[in-house]
């Protein structure tokens, strides 16, 4: 098995373009866990971390200039490539939701672990949710 599933079947989708291989990336990437940038982390508080309700998911924009949630597949592959670009984790079903229910999001940009490729996928998607 792959060390990086969500990475392969992003490459995939790249080369295909085909629906049926960006249905299998949405399947994988719910059940996925992604990195994030969390945004609004508490400083440490023993004997844990306390999250106040302003914790939130990093934003970038793509070449469109809309925002999105930055994430990355893949995290211990993407951390041993590209170094720490991320602080949290994440279920890729959780960020989709995160980013529908935002109403100044477009969706999310996924980063690939294994090459300089990302996936956009838009909240007016409703194959997503």
């Amino acid at each position: 098995m792959s060390e990086t599933p969500l990475s392969d079947v992003m490459s995939e989708h790249a080369e295909t373009k085909t629906p049926e291989s960006y249905e299998r990336f949405l399947r994988l990437f719910r059940a996925s866990t992604v990195g994030i940038v969390a945004t609004g982390v508490p400083a440490h508080d023993a004997p844990g971390y306390v999250a106040d309700g302003n914790l939130g998911a990093g934003r970038t924009t793509h070449g469109d200039g809309l925002p999105r949630v930055l994430a990355y597949a893949d995290p211990e592959a993407a951390l041993r490539n590209f170094g720490p670009r991320f602080n949290a984790g994440l279920s890729g079903e959780v960020l989709l939701q995160i980013a529908a229910t935002d109403p100044d999001c477009e969706g999310v940009l996924l980063n690939s672990a294994i090459c300089e490729i990302s996936l956009v996928s838009a909240s007016q998607q409703p194959s997503l949710y």
